[in-house]
């Protein structure tokens, strides 16, 4: 019996919007694991914050203190936060008509 692999979600080649055509290159992409993200504000940029904790290893309900090391920052205008939001709600309710509901 063949295993079944599940798809790599990656970016498109060329994606069209609004009638402009949008070529991804990711000759120079770097991809890192993060288990953690938060975000935060000013009047002109949005941070998005990436890490990694540790906690899973013990009761991480029980913990007091959570250390989490950050790793990547990223730096965007308040229209491509938008635009990434938009773009992740459309990608979450994909992902959870295919494989049930994320709970938190």
């Amino acid at each position: 019996m063949a295993d079944k692999k599940q798809p790599v979600a990656k970016a498109a080649e060329e994606t069209t919007i609004n009638g402009m055509s949008i070529n991804w290159d990711d000759a120079k992409m770097e991809s890192v694991y993060s288990n953690v993200g938060t975000a935060t504000a000013n009047r002109e940029e949005f941070f998005l914050l990436f890490g990694t904790h540790q906690n899973w290893r013990g009761n991480a309900a029980e913990a007091k203190t959570v250390d989490v090391e950050l790793s990547k920052r990223i730096v965007m205008s308040p229209y491509a936060a938008k635009r990434l939001s938009l773009i992740l709600q459309h990608s979450l309710k994909a992902y959870e008509d295919q494989f049930g509901e994320v709970k938190l």
